[in-house]
């Protein structure tokens, strides 16, 4: 992996950590927004396109015999808690790991889209809010 150095003065240095912080502080959303069911959706799928799609497949249907379907799944259709729950701390004794990794956002949205994708049509979202607090 290359590496590149650049050698600046420190005032131009400073310049240059500012826009960096300001960058990150932009980065960063605020667990109290909230959402809608499109937003989320839309980022659910890229989450789970990033994490999920591997394992339970693009169209939610799973392996047969080796990863569960979420298309039309217990989880997907139960109650919110459920579905976090599994998400955020995974499965003992099956290949569904923890992604407590995720941040809250990323979790409300790919909750969210797993409960709206497929034939799945629980019509509910999960904010962030939700997942931080069951962080706690």
């Amino acid at each position: 992996m290359p590496i590149v150095v650049e050698v600046m003065e420190p005032a131009r240095y400073a310049q240059w950590v500012v826009a960096q912080k300001a960058k990150s502080a932009k980065a960063v959303v605020d667990v109290n927004k909230v959402f809608t069911l499109d937003e989320l959706k839309t980022e659910g799928e890229k989450v789970y396109a990033g994490n999920c799609v591997a394992c339970h497949q693009a169209n939610g249907k799973g392996i047969p015999g080796t990863f569960v379907a979420l298309d039309g799944s217990k989880i997907a259709n139960g109650p919110k808690a459920d579905h976090i729950n599994i998400v955020l701390n995974g499965k003992a004794g099956t290949a569904m790991a923890a992604f407590r990794h995720l941040s809250d956002v990323e979790i409300a949205a790919v909750v969210t889209y797993e409960r709206n994708a497929w034939s799945n049509k629980a019509g509910d979202v999960v904010q962030p809010s939700e997942i931080n607090e069951f962080r706690k």
